[in-house]
């Protein structure tokens, strides 16, 4: 058992039970382990999170947001509750400028796992209150393929077979692209480019519900270059807001650039 499982049975969190999440916590949260850290997390039941990272940061201050009343015993004074909703953004720069003036190292979600609250939070607190190479740490976001979660709705498989007719089609609509005449033709090559998004949308099949939604907008993100590259995509360039972006199942870390 690693040294933050030892710590996480020791209290009311079910981080104790998601033994890979610790594994990925200890892997990215191990450099900072002694250093004077800022930590928010949003969700945090009935407090036992917040004692589990006192501990783990023997220097941090560790900060906590829910929901419902919490009241979490703490002789050592580095544990602050504060209590309201995770897209309150009032609330959030309130709780920053008391505790983070300076911004946080590190914010993890584990809240509603709801996609339109959590978007809210993640942005606001990612561009104003998340230190440069902060991380920002998202938990449950696999909610979205679950047809009784709030914006959750059941995966269903989309047809997977080769469809070679329409990968032909693609091809040559791409050409028609690539040429003079639609280069000289503003008109046809806006034609043409919504031909070749028609073609392609049948060939693979996405879930963008709730959560697992949130998750491909940040895929987007971290692709903001090439979404921007002034030969191939729409301006103005800009590189992405991600220096990384780590997917595990269920869990996910965002390391700000």
């Amino acid at each position: 058992m690693t040294d933050i499982e030892q710590i996480a049975v020791r209290y009311d969190t079910d981080k104790a039970e998601h033994t890979q999440y610790l594994r990925n916590y200890g892997q990215y949260f191990e450099p900072l382990r002694g250093q004077d850290i800022r930590l928010l997390e949003l969700g945090v039941y009935h407090g036992g999170s917040l004692l589990l990272w006192r501990d783990y940061f023997e220097r941090g201050l560790v900060v906590g947001l829910d929901i419902e009343p919490v009241h979490v015993e703490d002789p050592t004074g580095r544990i602050r509750v504060y209590r309201g909703r995770q897209d309150d953004t009032e609330l959030l720069d309130r709780v920053a400028r008391e505790t983070a003036p300076e911004g946080f190292d590190i914010v993890i979600d584990d809240c509603s796992h709801i996609g339109v609250p959590t978007r809210t939070s993640f942005w606001h607190l990612f561009d104003k209150h998340l230190k440069p190479g902060g991380l920002y740490v998202v938990e449950d976001w696999g909610t979205g393929y679950w047809d009784d979660w709030t914006d959750g709705v059941g995966y269903r498989r989309g047809r997977e077979r080769a469809r070679p007719a329409l990968y032909r089609l693609t091809r040559a609509l791409a050409r028609l692209q690539q040429s003079r005449t639609a280069a000289r033709l503003p008109l046809a090559a806006g034609l043409l480019r919504r031909a070749k998004a028609a073609t392609l949308r049948p060939q693979f099949h996405s879930h963008d519900f709730g959560m697992v939604g949130f998750v491909k907008e940040l895929i987007d993100e971290l692709g903001a270059a090439d979404i921007t590259n002034p030969e191939h995509g729409r301006g103005p360039k800009r590189p992405s807001k991600f220096r990384e972006l780590r997917l595990s199942p269920s869990h996910l870390f965002v390391v700000k650039s």
